[in-house]
């Protein structure tokens, strides 16, 4: 899988609450730019969600689908598959429809997503939320402790940012922000996730590269030491 398709996803901003930005992409009238007067363009089709109250009762029903992967409830038992439950709405709705625009690549996730309808993914957004996130993963003491004190307070020598400052104390994120609940994320896909959002080039809008930005100074060992404390939170 090639760097453009890899981190493809990570470039696509929060469509969802950021138009200006997307319109500002689109040119405003400068040479190169869609001319004065035009339109600019939206969101890629599909990242625009339309439904009504989300159910997190008829979320439980579509849920039984998931479990096979991300476990009964969202609570994810293999390292390698991210937890659902807890998760704030924003961001699973978001991601949702990301796999089903195909932005995001995974061939399962894209089928899975391929079946659900706006009222569906907001539906199963809402149930997720409302689950406590899964049991605390077992991690090194020593690495878990070093992950620690760059979650809750960076670095100051190295301009590392306090990954608590975003996500909370607690690794809980924030819904109207559209900022990613951690807390007991399963560790080698909170592993994979940090090399990808470090490693991503720079795109100039404000989701991939506040995440770029902040993992930049870290070495590998740093975001070890950061899946250890992230997927172990109390």
């Amino acid at each position: 899988m090639g760097k453009h398709r890899r981190f493809g996803w990570l470039a696509i901003p929060l469509f969802l609450s950021l138009p200006v930005l997307w319109a500002g992409a689109q040119g405003n009238g400068s040479p190169g730019g869609a001319p004065q007067g035009t339109p600019a363009a939206g969101p890629p089709p599909g990242l625009t969600l339309k439904f009504a109250a989300p159910s997190a009762t008829r979320g439980e029903a579509l849920s039984r689908s998931c479990a096979g992967c991300h476990g009964p409830a969202g609570v994810s038992t293999q390292a390698g598959v991210p937890g659902l439950a807890g998760q704030v709405p924003s961001y699973t709705r978001f991601q949702l429809a990301v796999f089903r625009a195909k932005l995001r690549p995974s061939e399962v996730m894209q089928r899975v997503a391929a079946r659900l309808s706006d009222q569906d993914i907001a539906d199963l957004a809402a149930y997720f939320a409302a689950q406590a996130p899964g049991p605390a993963w077992t991690a090194d003491p020593a690495l878990r402790a070093r992950g620690a004190a760059l979650f809750q307070g960076g670095d100051n020598d190295r301009n590392v940012i306090a990954c608590a400052v975003c996500h909370g104390e607690d690794g809980r994120g924030a819904d109207r922000q559209g900022i990613a609940s951690v807390t007991n994320l399963a560790p080698e896909y909170g592993l994979e996730v940090l090399h990808e959002f470090r490693d991503t080039p720079r795109f100039g809008v404000p989701h991939p590269d506040a995440m770029r930005i902040a993992l930049k100074p870290l070495s590998d060992d740093d975001l070890k030491a950061l899946a250890a404390y992230i997927s172990s939170m109390k």
